[in-house]
């Protein structure tokens, strides 16, 4: 299975490997990679080969004619021990697993917020697509979120989608004049907003990254690395200086490949001989080493979303 590669993001689901040729469902779908429409594909589900990948596969949503083939695909690579974001849209069959993802943009777009009342799935995650004219209405995040939290799921993502001219287009004959306008015309929609209602719901905004199999060091490193972007990412959307964003998402790659073990380092009190930890990255993972929440992190979330 030929992959397109991505560096991981918690705006980006954490996804970095998506196959080159997949049959996307028809109509209108989020894709998370992308931040992006998605669109149909043609051809079948490709087979799977042994997997040349490790992290985080990302499988759109497709047709109920692919659905089956979808499933055996994500069956495959998570016996292969490969994590899979496997995404679904309303009324698609029973996920199989935490990391699915319930995909709203068709539902939405239809003005069809209603529709998540009695919502059964088996996700425990959302992304909701916002699109100026059509899913960035307060009523419309307040109608759903009270249902979405009503039907058992625990995180929903807000995800500003970048239009292109001709979908624009095909986007205005789902709304009315003044969406028009919005649609057209109208500021970027706000992602922080949104978190903050979400919040007040006690619904998480940021998704869950999701595991890959390794030794216990190796599992330390990623964590560091995890919440170490997750504190850049909160860091920059609140305009905070911009060379110590950078700095802690330099600290991320590095622990991400860092060969030694991290928790020891910490526990001998060296962290300060490793070059690429700033005094934030130093206090994210020596919270960590001591199996406490970040307070950097905790800081940054009040700020940015609230406290729920």
């Amino acid at each position: 299975m030929a992959m397109r590669h991505y560096r991981p993001e918690p705006t980006r689901w954490w996804i970095r490997h998506v196959p080159a040729h997949w049959p996307g469902a028809s109509g209108l779908w989020t894709h998370l990679a992308e931040r992006s429409l998605g669109s149909a594909g043609a051809g079948a589900v490709p087979r799977v080969e042994a997997p040349a990948v490790s992290d985080v596969v990302y499988l759109p949503p497709v047709d109920s004619e692919n659905e089956a083939a979808a499933k055996a695909v994500a069956g495959q690579l998570r016996s292969a021990s490969v994590p899979v974001v496997r995404q679904r849209r309303p009324g698609a069959p029973g996920g199989d697993d935490e990391d699915d993802v319930l995909d709203l943009a068709m539902t939405l777009i239809e003005g069809r917020a209603a529709a998540l009342d009695g919502l059964e799935t088996e996700c425990e995650s959302a992304v909701w697509p916002l699109i100026p004219g059509l899913t960035t209405n307060s009523e419309t995040w307040q109608e759903g979120l009270d249902r979405l939290a009503a039907a058992g799921l625990r995180t929903v993502v807000p995800m500003v989608i970048q239009l292109k001219p001709a979908e624009r287009r095909k986007l205005a004959d789902f709304t009315d004049d003044e969406g028009y306008h919005a649609l057209f015309h109208g500021p970027a929609p706000s992602e922080r907003a949104f978190c903050r209602a979400a919040t007040q719901r006690g619904l998480l905004t940021i998704p869950r990254r999701p595991n890959v199999t390794g030794t216990p060091r190796a599992e330390f490193c990623r964590r560091a690395a995890t919440e170490l972007l997750v504190v850049a990412d909160l860091w920059l959307r609140l305009g905070r200086p911009e060379a110590a964003g950078q700095n802690l998402l330099r600290a991320a790659r590095w622990a991400e490949q860092f060969e030694h073990d991290l928790r020891a380092v910490v526990r001998e009190g060296n962290l300060e001989i490793l070059h690429w930890l700033d005094a934030n990255a130093r206090q994210v993972v020596s919270d960590l080493a001591a199996d406490r929440p970040s307070e950097l992190r905790r800081e940054l979330e009040i700020e940015y979303g609230g406290d729920a």
